[in-house]
């Protein structure tokens, strides 16, 4: 019989996804915005820049609890990408204008004012 390890509240959070990491999904999905990268690739993008975001977020609102503008911002943001995951999903990873016209308002999603 397989043991169940418990995760005790003292355990570590991870800590966040670093900007860098973000900032090189994004590199990867503006790179396949050519076509030539398969659909199976840019799923698994999505679903890495979608973990990201959520862990970014997590880490955020624990730090920045009480801060409602950016907790609004933030939730807006995180509904909306996963609305464009659906639809990237639904196409077998078709890449859209709007999606990229909407990447460019991560850097203020995430609390990163210095890129672009």
């Amino acid at each position: 019989m397989p043991r169940l390890t418990l995760v005790t509240q003292a355990a570590q959070r991870p800590p966040p996804c670093p900007i860098q990491e973000m900032q090189e999904i994004l590199a990867d999905l503006h790179a396949a915005r050519d076509g030539t990268t398969d659909g199976p690739t840019v799923l698994w993008l999505i679903n890495d820049l979608m973990s990201c975001c959520e862990n970014r977020f997590e880490d955020d609102e624990i730090e920045y609890a009480g801060s409602r503008p950016a907790a609004h911002f933030r939730q807006n943001f995180l509904s909306r990408l996963t609305g464009f995951a659906e639809d990237i999903r639904r196409s077998n990873g078709e890449l859209s204008d709007e999606f990229f016209a909407f990447l460019r308002t991560t850097p203020a999603a995430m609390g990163d004012y210095t890129s672009n």
